[in-house]
């Protein structure tokens, strides 16, 4: 049986380059109307500043920001590695730590060559908040600019697509 590539069962979305965070950054929204699933995963290097950096959470009715809001009752878990902390024998450079957000928004550690993994499941933030129901089903994230020469990068990996093929539905 052959394994599917992720080319063909997801989608995979370079939200920002490698860049310095220091002014912030608003992500692109990426649209899971045609996936099940998507992980953002932020990539830090170089970081310059003893201050973390926050980052906030978004929801939309479609890429083009329609009705954006930014999620506050949501409290997923994220996985964290960071290099330096697991470089010891005992812990592989693969292990990551899961961890529950206190709140929506969160930060990235004032630390360098760190990843971050937040998993969403499209039902996580597609329920209204108002009496009015809407079909969010856009998400992205704001970078704030309090963490200094943070350098990153941020990729969302979308999943469980409505319809699998050699070419995945685009989700932006």
């Amino acid at each position: 049986m052959a394994i599917p590539f992720l080319a063909e069962t997801g989608k995979v979305v370079n939200l920002v380059p490698p860049i310095s965070f220091a002014s912030g950054k608003t992500v692109q929204l990426v649209s899971l109307a045609n996936y099940g699933h998507v992980d953002i995963v932020i990539t830090t290097g170089v970081n310059t500043s003893a201050s973390a950096t926050g980052i906030t959470f978004q929801r939309a009715l479609d890429t083009s920001g329609t009705s954006v809001q930014t999620i506050t009752a949501l409290n997923p878990q994220f996985y964290y590695h960071n290099a330096a902390a697991l470089a010891s024998a005992s812990i592989a450079n693969d292990t990551y730590v899961k961890t529950t957000m206190s709140s929506a928004a969160f930060s990235l550690q004032s630390q360098a060559n760190a990843t971050y993994i937040i998993p969403f499941d499209a039902d996580d933030f597609s329920r209204s908040l108002s009496s009015v129901q809407k079909n969010f089903n856009a998400i992205g994230i704001t970078v704030d600019s309090s963490g200094g020469a943070t350098i990153g990068a941020i990729t969302a990996i979308l999943t469980q697509p409505r319809y699998s093929g050699a070419n995945a539905a685009s989700a932006v």
